[in-house]
């Protein structure tokens, strides 16, 4: 026999408790800033799939969106990015892949328009219709010659040229980009000089040329930039100048991080053509990064083999190398700055044998040039201070007493002196 299944209960609720609105909240209820309050959370290929309305598609092609990471891999998505949403603020240009490029510029690389030649073409002016463009970036581009037009976008703050062999341009043509605040450029094709930037004077911020070796001139050019925080021209061949000249109190007073190549006298690895200079960056520099905390004590000058005063000696010669190189030293909280002896592999005679010794030169240190005075007994640091002027102390035996590199004749009497005090 079956049994018999139970009702469900009804609901007491009144029937107007449970009864669902007549109209449901949509997108076409929103208004324009709402709208744009929402989309603005969204990166712009989401904002491309949410067009499924006319209202959103019609929306869409007047929205301001707010500047994000997005990369270009696909010709035909920037293509009909330029139609839905033309008024993009940030986009960044990438390899397109194997067997595509863009149109090539005027004066273009011969062997890369041959070595293209069968290439699929794009069509790269396209960039023009992103009429609030703000940020633009160029990443191993498949871009050939000189493009005249990306320098001249009106809105254009923050410019990145990064592995672009083939993109030529020169920096006359960044008066262009009167709103440009950053330009980060590195191993690409730019000639000419930077004084050339003057135009962007009363808006640039940060600096970055590293590596190029095409641009000319002094940095120093640069020194009344007074919104400059960042200042990158390492590696940059062409450029000079002199850190003894920069004033302290007026020159580059929002720099917060600077690297100079090695023509400017006291940047990174320069050469010394005489010992009577050293003192003089050295103090420049010691002041400068006490302005500007950021900058680097590990870094290393030398005197030039081409200086009246550098000396070679011979291959298997036992002692210390003459000091040549200069460094910065620390000791608890006081800075100095010192020749050494190069760590270099030196070649010993051991009886029958000869030996190859790649560890550093031992003793091979001048006394240190102090530019702080010493700390006072019984002040934070002091403690730390004798401990690590104990350890420097032991790194100046050869050349003690000496507070810059020797003659070559006081060089040969000291090996002289060794020699009689080892026998």
């Amino acid at each position: 026999m079956a049994t018999p299944t139970r009702k469900k209960p009804r609901l007491s609720a009144s029937p107007n408790s449970t009864s669902l609105p007549k109209e449901l909240p949509s997108f076409k209820s929103l208004s324009d800033d709402e709208l744009a309050h929402v989309l603005g959370f969204l990166p712009p290929e989401d904002i491309m799939r949410a067009r499924l309305s006319i209202k959103l598609r019609d929306f869409a092609t007047t929205l301001i969106i707010p500047p994000s990471d997005y990369r270009v891999r696909r010709y035909k998505v920037m293509e009909a990015m330029t139609k839905a949403l033309s008024n993009i603020q940030q986009i960044t240009i990438d390899n397109l892949g194997f067997g595509q490029k863009y149109a090539d510029g005027v004066d273009p690389n011969e062997d890369r328009v041959k070595y293209t030649k069968d290439h699929i073409t794009r069509d790269i002016t396209i960039l023009k219709r992103f009429k609030k463009l703000r940020v633009l970036e160029l990443y191993d581009a498949p871009l050939n010659g000189r493009y005249a037009f990306l320098f001249k976008l009106p809105l254009l703050q923050k410019l990145t040229i990064v592995s672009m062999d083939c993109f030529k341009w020169d920096v006359f043509m960044l008066s262009g980009l009167l709103s440009l605040r950053e330009l980060h450029c590195e191993g690409s094709c730019v000639e000419g000089n930077i004084k050339d930037l003057r135009a962007l004077k009363d808006n640039l911020e940060k600096l970055n040329m590293h590596n190029c070796r095409g641009i000319e001139g002094d940095f120093m050019t640069l020194s009344d930039f007074r919104r400059l925080k960042m200042l990158d021209l390492g590696g940059a061949s062409g450029i000079i100048g002199d850190v003894r000249k920069i004033r302290i109190d007026d020159d580059y007073q929002a720099l917060e991080e600077i690297h100079l190549p090695k023509r400017v006298i006291g940047g990174k690895d320069h050469e010394f053509q005489f010992i009577s200079e050293v003192a003089d960056v050295m103090l420049a520099l010691h002041r400068l990064r006490q302005r500007i905390p950021t900058i680097s004590r590990d870094c290393y000058w030398k005197l030039s083999e081409a200086s009246p005063e550098w000396y070679d000696v011979d291959e298997y010669n036992q002692y210390p190398a003459p000091p040549f190189i200069i460094s910065f030293v620390q000791a608890g909280p006081r800075v100095g700055w010192r020749w050494l002896s190069p760590s270099r592999p030196r070649i010993r005679l051991n009886r029958a044998r000869i030996r190859v010794d790649t560890q550093s030169d031992r003793g091979g240190s001048c006394e240190v040039n102090w530019l702080d005075k010493e700390p006072v007994r019984r002040r934070s640091g002091y403690t730390t201070y004798i401990q690590e002027m104990q350890s420097i102390e032991k790194e100046i035996d050869f050349y003690k007493g000496y507070y810059r590199p020797p003659t070559a004749d006081e060089y040969k009497q000291l090996c002289i002196c060794k020699e009689a005090n080892t026998d």
